[in-house]
């Protein structure tokens, strides 16, 4: 049941959040005219959310619920604050949204994870997909309406439209948790048996650790590498403002694009992670993406061409994605450090955009440069991601079976 309402939450929240969020950096980048401001405050978005995720780490992995409830206050506060951005308090105004969109996301991406990783057993692939679809559709949603609307209508009514939109997502949602709170085993890591029955053995429980420590940081920097693609919409959309006409709508249709076909990409596959090796698919997935994403950039002026690439990126980035998320989350639940594998992942993805984004503060002459940064990622992670997921397998196989035990 959790699960549905989560799902719904999903669709409906991401409507509510996208509607301006998606847009912040470019509405910033129109009032301010300076591509640095732009990506100075991409950065500090995301520093400010690896802070904020630290401070509040312990009740967001306790009570991610009453966490998606409470999220209502700094998204209420960062939207009203961009109707500021137009008035002579410019600066004020991106400080303000600064603060309260980072608390605001950090306030939903651990969240939407433990709550998924508190309701899902059996099969990852297939519910894993599933629930990026509703991400994804919302996204999709808002991102249509949310172009349409900065293009003809005043940002107040998108405003309203936002927080009455979440209000109705997560209330479903919190009652759920209400009523179950005090239950044994409601809001907690699984862990396998085999890892509880070694917890008396000493020198099990050593190995354990160490074994643990090595899976985490092999997430990590899969993550890390993986996550440089996640820099390529906000990329992209500044770098088209730069070239062509200022077009919310052309923005709005190519991130349609690539967030459409990734979420359909993640419910399909989703459906196949089940039943076959993706490993091979994933391989091309990457060399393909880096092939794609270093064209990008010499044709942004083609808008049905820029729409096909995106769409074809956000179709394969849910192959590497699924397959990851999937492989990972099933291997850290039997280490029983599954919420840490997702706090890890959630922080890679922040570094990673804080490369990208820090790079291109220096000038608009960074921005065709970064696309064959991500590109390269991308070749790196097609030999870097089946190593790294045959060695923690090998990992946990060894303890499992007591080989190399001393």
């Amino acid at each position: 049941m959790q699960l549905k309402l989560l799902n719904f939450h999903k669709i409906i929240s991401q409507f509510a959040t996208n509607i301006l969020g998606a847009f912040v950096a470019l509405i910033i980048y129109q009032s301010t005219g300076n591509f640095t401001w732009a990506f100075a405050y991409l950065t500090a978005l995301n520093i400010l959310k690896i802070i904020f995720t630290r401070i509040f780490y312990h009740i967001i992995q306790n009570k991610p619920q009453l966490i998606l409830l409470i999220r209502i206050i700094p998204f209420l506060i960062y939207s009203v604050s961009i109707l500021l951005l137009d008035t002579e308090y410019q600066i004020f105004a991106i400080i303000l949204i600064l603060v309260f969109q980072s608390l605001s996301e950090a306030f939903r991406e651990l969240p939407h994870e433990y709550v998924f990783n508190y309701s899902v057993s059996g099969n990852v692939g297939s519910l894993t997909g599933v629930t990026r679809f509703f991400d994804y559709f919302g996204v999709i949603i808002a991102i249509l309406i949310g172009g349409l609307f900065l293009d003809n209508l005043s940002k107040w009514v998108v405003v309203c439209v936002s927080c009455f939109s979440y209000l109705i997502s997560v209330i479903p949602l919190f009652i759920y948790y209400f009523k179950r709170r005090h239950n044994t085993g409601f809001n907690k890591d699984s862990v396998s048996d085999a890892v509880i029955s070694y917890k008396e053995i000493k020198i099990k429980k050593h190995q354990l650790e160490i074994l643990r420590d090595k899976v985490l940081r092999n997430y990590f920097f899969v993550y890390f590498f993986i996550c440089i693609f996640d820099s390529l919409m906000n990329v992209f959309s500044l770098y088209l403002f730069k070239v062509s006409a200022e077009s919310y709508s052309f923005s709005a249709y190519i991130q349609m694009a690539y967030n459409g076909l990734f979420g359909l990409g993640c419910l399909f596959v989703g459906r196949l992670e089940d039943r076959i090796d993706l490993t091979k698919i994933v391989v091309y997935s990457c060399l393909f993406s880096a092939l794609l994403v270093m064209i990008v950039p010499f044709v942004v002026n083609i808008i049905y061409i820029e729409i096909a690439l995106f769409g074809a990126l956000g179709f394969l980035y849910s192959f590497i994605s699924i397959f990851c998320y999937s492989r990972m989350t099933t291997r850290c639940k039997i280490l029983g450090v599954n919420n840490k594998a997702l706090y890890n992942r959630t922080n890679s993805s922040r570094y990673s955009r804080i490369l990208i984004d820090s790079l291109c503060m220096f000038g608009p002459f960074m921005l065709v440069p970064s696309f064959f940064i991500m590109g390269g990622a991308s070749i790196f992670c097609a030999y870097f991601i089946p190593k790294k997921e045959e060695q923690s397998r090998q990992y946990i196989v060894d303890f499992l079976q007591n080989n190399k035990m001393y």
